[in-house]
């Protein structure tokens, strides 16, 4: 609730403002938000990775033939 207060005094404030200062604000508000996206990095768990490749590998019947095979190109 109090987050909500807070917001209505800032927008309270910001009607105070002429119209190119709000345009002014609301571009570095955008700024902000646009940055703070691009920062934004996921971690990915090494175990959601487990068997990612199982379907390729399941139709080589000989695995240490396939590689061999694969390093003579």
């Amino acid at each position: 609730m109090a987050a909500a207060s807070n917001i209505n005094d800032i927008l309270s404030q910001v009607k105070q403002l002429d119209k190119e200062d709000q345009l002014t604000l609301l571009q570095r508000l955008a700024s902000l938000l646009k940055r703070a996206e691009a920062t934004k990095t996921t971690s990915v768990r090494l175990t959601s990775l487990s068997g990612l490749g199982s379907k390729i590998w399941k139709s080589k019947d000989d695995i240490d033939n396939y590689i061999d095979g694969e390093r003579q190109w």
